[in-house]
């Protein structure tokens, strides 16, 4: 597997990127006061630092995260006492029983697990379709194709106080791949540090993944943005409920 969002990557992605984890968390949790489920555990593939972990722990429900970067995982601890977090791919970690599983922030197209593959994703599917109770959630967003806007490759520049990041967006449209060159620089003592990642995406069709669901038993929604978050150009998301 490869080595992915590393300290300085993982510190600036919590601190400058974190809303749609942000926005997902009350998403979830209303969903899930709707079905009248108002405890259990919420399984969060691709946790990243923990941010939705920690909004439907505050909720009241358990919560085991998963992550393929010890960066985060360590983050997720801090932020989430009451949680469990795990450094695993989010394709082969242990499902318990749960209520919910929610993917969100486009992990499941990340190929940092090799094994990522169509098939791999429906094993996933048919894993959290067993692991949900009656009426549980699979929230969850995808990036598309077309998801770099106007010319490829599309360049783009963020900064914090102590942080700063050069994104490199290139499209491969035919074999519907997408490589991001980031490049960052965070503030040390006095001095600031570069390091560099290098991350791919297989672009899936939240149309296609949709059916693929209700094959297997969903009811799915698709979703424009989460709350008055809305999603951009090749990004969609998807609420799966099993009956």
């Amino acid at each position: 597997m490869t080595e992915a969002y590393r300290e300085d990557l993982a510190y600036i992605h919590d601190a400058g990127f974190g809303g749609f984890a942000r926005a997902a968390g009350p998403v979830l949790v209303d969903a899930l006061r709707r079905s009248r489920i108002k405890n259990g555990l919420v399984i969060d593939l691709g946790c990243g630092s923990g941010i939705l972990s920690e909004a439907v722990s505050e909720a009241g429900y358990d919560v085991v995260g998963i992550d393929i970067s010890h960066a985060m995982i360590e983050q997720a601890r801090r932020r989430v006492p009451r949680g469990q977090f795990r450094v695993e791919s989010l394709l082969t970690g242990a499902l318990p029983a749960c209520v919910a599983v929610a993917a969100v922030g486009e992990c499941i197209n990340y190929l940092f697990d090799g094994g990522n593959s169509k098939s791999s994703l429906a094993r996933l599917f048919r894993r959290i379709r067993a692991a949900l109770g009656s009426g549980g959630l699979f929230l969850f967003d995808v990036a598309e194709p077309g998801r770099v806007p106007g010319k490829n490759p599309f360049r783009g520049y963020w900064e914090g106080e102590d942080w700063a990041v050069l994104v490199s967006s290139q499209e491969d449209r035919e074999r519907r791949l997408l490589t991001r060159s980031i490049t960052t620089f965070r503030k040390v003592g006095e001095l600031y540090r570069r390091d560099r990642e290098v991350h791919r995406q297989r672009l899936l069709a939240g149309t296609g993944l949709a059916d693929e669901l209700r094959q297997i038993g969903f009811r799915v929604r698709i979703l424009g943005g989460y709350g008055t978050l809305r999603f951009g150009r090749g990004h969609v998301g998807l609420l799966a409920r099993k009956p």
